[in-house]
């Protein structure tokens, strides 16, 4: 199995500022609005295993296998993967060795049939990392990759952050909390991808 830390958060969110402000029926508190859409849209992610807006991740794993499923789709595309060979160094593998797949979920990192996977360097923890970028669209623009985002989970995140702004004692703006509330839950959950 896969662990993961994100190396590029997104550029943009799925909500604005504007559309979060319509629908609190607030003016101003830029700051504070803002971070709500951050807090939202990370628990909505966290929760589904997928990330909404364009975002780089580094995937880490100890052993070769036939094939790695990536988290934290839809998945764009793999930038590389590299190993610590047996002497410490890391190495990028040649693309060559592999194929990507992004047509199902969660999308897939495939070796070539003849493949045999170098040695690694012994003791080494998650001696093997690739990067890959994550997100419904892989344009440069925020409103194509508004666009791109699906309604309920959009909508969901709009839910949210009604509910922390009207229980500011349960939640901690700013940081992630754990758990999403049921009816949020309810709104987004047929989105849901599972770690196996």
């Amino acid at each position: 199995m896969l662990t993961a830390s994100i190396l590029t958060a997104p550029s943009f969110e799925p909500v604005t500022l504007a559309e979060a402000q319509t629908h609190l029926i607030i003016n101003g508190q830029d700051d504070y609005i803002n971070s709500l859409i951050k807090t939202s849209r990370i628990m909505v992610e966290r929760y589904l295993n997928r990330s909404l807006m364009i975002q780089t991740w580094t995937a880490y794993t100890d052993r070769w296998c036939r094939e790695f499923y990536l988290p934290y789709a839809p998945l764009l595309g793999v930038s590389s993967l590299k190993y610590y060979n047996d002497a410490g160094t890391l190495t990028t593998l040649a693309a060559s060795n592999y194929f990507v797949s992004t047509v199902d979920e969660p999308g897939e990192l495939e070796f070539i049939h003849d493949f045999t996977g170098p040695t690694l360097q012994q003791g080494r923890p998650n001696p093997i990392e690739i990067v890959f970028t994550s997100g419904y669209s892989s344009s440069a623009t925020e409103t194509t990759q508004q666009a791109a985002v699906p309604a309920p989970m959009k909508h969901a995140m709009k839910v949210l952050m009604t509910d922390m702004h009207e229980h500011r004692g349960q939640y901690v703006i700013g940081s992630v909390a754990n758990k999403l509330p049921n009816f949020i839950i309810d709104m987004i959950h047929s989105y849901k991808l599972y770690n196996f």
